[in-house]
C-alpha cells in the first residue's frame, strides 16, 4: 500500500557561514512516521532539523513540504515547531535584556513569568491549552519567574510553547536534557500519545534508551551525509556497535600548574561551608536550611528531582546568586562577604553547565574559549603567557579536542561546545570543579571520554568535584559523596 509522502529532501547541500556541513543528502518522511536523526557530535544533525525548518541555507537541492498542497491557505496547523538548545539560549538572552531594563528603570520586582512566556490563548484553545499544560505539569510553574527556573523546568517549558502551536512537524532536539527520571519517562509517555496525532515529530538524540515506541525510522548521519535509513528497529538490531576511533590520552595524573597551586591545594580548610542558608525570590522558596560541609578531596554527587533547588546552590557557590551575601556561605576558608574578590573566589572554581554555555556568544575560536577559563572571563579579553597557551594545547590534545580549536565556537555543535568548555574549566587546575549535567548533548564516545577523565581528576588531590546528573549510569565511579536536595531542603546526605 503507497503512503503519500510528508517532506522530501532532494539532493540537498546545507551552508553554515563558510562552512559545508550536509552533502547531497535525499531523505523523505512519509505520512504517518515519526524520525530518529542519530549520529556522532559534528555529523549535522542539528543543521539538518533547521532546514527543515527553512532557516539554513539550503545551496543545493529542494526540500519539498507535499503536506501544504492541498490545505487551506493561512491553516496555522501547518506550523513546524522546534525544541532545541538555541530556542533556550534565545530565552535566556530575551531575559537577560529584560533584567538589564528593569535594573535601569529601577523596577526590580519585574519578572517574566511561565504563563506569560506561554501566551494568552483564544477561548477555543483554552481546552488544548489545559490539557498540554496538565501532561507536563506545567499547571504548579505558570506563575513562577522564567529566570528561576531549572534547566528541566525550561525543557518542559519549550516543549509546552511548542505543542500550543499544534504544529504538523515537530522537532525535539535532545528534549530529554536535564530532565529527571520521572519527567523523562513522562515525556516519553507525552511523545507516544502525540504520535497518535496528526502531529508529525523528528527525534535528535544520543541515547537509545530515550528514543519511545511511537518513532518508526531512523536516520544515521556521519559528516554531513547519511551512513544509514530505514525502519528503526533494524538500526539497533543488525548494527554494528558505533565504535569510534577516538583513543584520548588520559592524563595519567592530575598535578598543579606550579609550585603556589601544589601549596594551597594541600589546604586542609573546608572547600564549602553553609550553615542555615535559604534563597527566595519573592513568595516563592528555592532552599530552606541548607547546612553542608564539602572537605577537600571529596567528591560529592548533587541529586534531586527538576526544581529542587540544584542549581540555584551551585550559583551561590559560583557567586552568581547575589543572595549568598545573605546568609551563611563560607568558601575556601573566607566567609562571604568579609572583603573577598569574587574574582580570587572564581580562580578556585572550574565550572561548565548549560547556563554558561548560553552566554557564550562571542565570535572567537575554541582555542580562545579555553583560554579564557585561565581568567574566569566569557570572552578573551587578555593576552596568555606562553605557558598558559602551551597548558591549553595539553588539555586540547588530552581530551582529543584539538581539531575544534581553530573553529568558531558558534559554529560547532552543542556537543563541540560541551567539550571545548570543560577544557576551559581544567586548564587552571582549580580546587574545586562543578559540572552540572555535564554529559548533556555528547555522544557515547565523548560522554565515556569525559567520564574516563573525571575518573582520573576525581581520584587526585588537586581537584575536588561537585557533580550534578539525573542519571545514574552517568555518576563517575570516584564520587565519596552524595546530598539529596527536594523542595529546596536536604533530604538527606550518603557517604560512599
Amino acid at each position: 500500500m503507497a503512503v503519500d509522502p510528508f517532506i522530501t529532501l532532494d539532493n540537498i547541500t546545507v551552508r553554515i557561514a563558510d562552512q559545508w556541513v550536509i552533502h547531497g543528502l535525499s531523505w523523505q518522511i512519509s505520512a504517518g512516521q515519526n524520525w530518529v536523526i542519530w549520529g556522532a557530535n559534528g555529523a549535522g544533525k542539528s543543521t539538518l532539523a533547521m532546514a527543515l525548518l527553512g532557516q539554513a541555507a539550503v545551496v543545493q537541492g529542494r526540500i519539498h513540504r507535499h503536506y501544504e498542497a492541498n490545505a487551506p491557505q493561512g491553516n496555522a496547523s501547518l506550523s513546524m515547531a522546534l525544541v532545541s538548545f538555541d530556542q533556550h539560549q534565545a530565552l535566556y538572552q530575551q531575559q537577560m535584556w529584560l533584567d538589564e531594563m528593569a535594573h535601569f528603570s529601577g523596577r526590580l520586582e519585574m519578572n517574566t513569568a511561565v504563563s506569560e512566556v506561554l501566551g494568552i490563548q483564544t477561548d477555543g484553545e483554552r481546552t488544548h491549552r489545559a490539557e498540554i499544560l496538565h501532561l507536563l505539569g506545567l499547571e504548579t510553574l505558570l506563575a513562577k519567574a522564567v529566570k528561576v527556573l531549572s534547566a528541566g523546568e525550561m525543557r518542559k517549558l519549550l516543549i509546552g510553547r511548542a505543542l500550543l502551536k499544534q504544529p504538523r512537524l515537530l522537532i525535539l532536539d535532545e528534549p530529554f536534557n536535564g530532565l529527571d527520571a520521572a519527567s523523562q519517562r513522562q515525556l516519553r509517555k507525552i511523545l507516544d500519545q502525540l504520535g497518535k496525532t496528526e502531529i508529525q515529530m523528528v527525534l535528535i538524540t544520543h541515547r537509545p534508551a530515550e528514543i519511545p515506541t511511537t518513532f518508526t525510522h531512523l536516520l544515521h548521519l556521519e559528516n554531513g551525509s547519511i551512513r544509514w535509513q530505514g525502519p528503526i528497529q533494524n538500526f539497533f538490531e543488525k548494527r554494528a556497535p558505533m565504535t569510534m576511533s577516538l583513543n584520548p590520552v588520559i592524563p595519567s595524573h592530575q598535578g598543579p600548574l606550579n609550585a603556589k597551586q601544589a601549596q594551597d591545594n594541600s589546604d586542609l580548610t573546608p572547600l564549602i561551608q553553609m550553615r542555615d542558608v535559604c534563597v527566595r525570590y519573592g513568595p516563592h522558596q528555592v532552599l530552606t536550611g541548607i547546612s553542608w560541609t564539602v572537605q577537600t578531596g571529596e567528591n560529592w554527587a548533587l541529586v534531586g528531582p527538576n526544581g529542587a533547588g540544584k542549581s540555584t546552590l551551585l550559583k551561590l557557590i559560583t557567586g552568581d546568586n547575589l543572595q549568598g551575601y545573605a546568609n551563611e556561605l563560607i568558601l575556601f576558608g573566607r566567609p562571604k562577604g568579609s572583603g573577598e574578590n569574587v574574582w580570587q573566589i572564581k580562580q578556585q572554581i572550574g565550572y561548565v553547565a548549560d547556563d554558561l554555555q548560553l552566554r557564550y556568544q562571542k565570535k572567537m575560536s575554541g582555542f580562545d574559549v579555553v583560554c579564557s577559563g585561565f581568567f574566569d572571563s566569557v570572552g578573551l579579553y587578555r593576552r596568555c603567557s606562553d605557558t598558559q597557551k602551551q597548558t591549553a594545547r595539553m588539555w586540547l590534545e588530552k581530551t582529543g579536542t584539538q581539531d575544534l580549536a581553530p573553529q568558531l565556537f558558534s559554529k560547532l555543535s552543542f556537543g563541540q561546545q560541551r567539550m571545548v568548555l570543560i577544557v576551559r574549566a581544567m586548564v587552571k587546575t582549580p580546587r574545586l570543579l562543578i559540572l552540572d549535567e555535564p554529559c548533556n548533548g555528547l555522544d557515547a564516545a565523548n560522554r565515556q571520554r569525559l567520564l574516563d577523565m573525571l575518573e582520573v581528576i576525581g581520584r587526585s588531590q588537586a581537584t575536588s568535584l561537585l557533580y550534578v546528573s539525573h542519571r545514574p549510569d552517568e555518576m563517575p565511579a570516584c564520587i565519596t559523596h552524595q546530598l539529596h536536595l527536594e523542595a529546596g531542603r536536604m533530604k538527606k546526605t550518603i557517604s560512599a
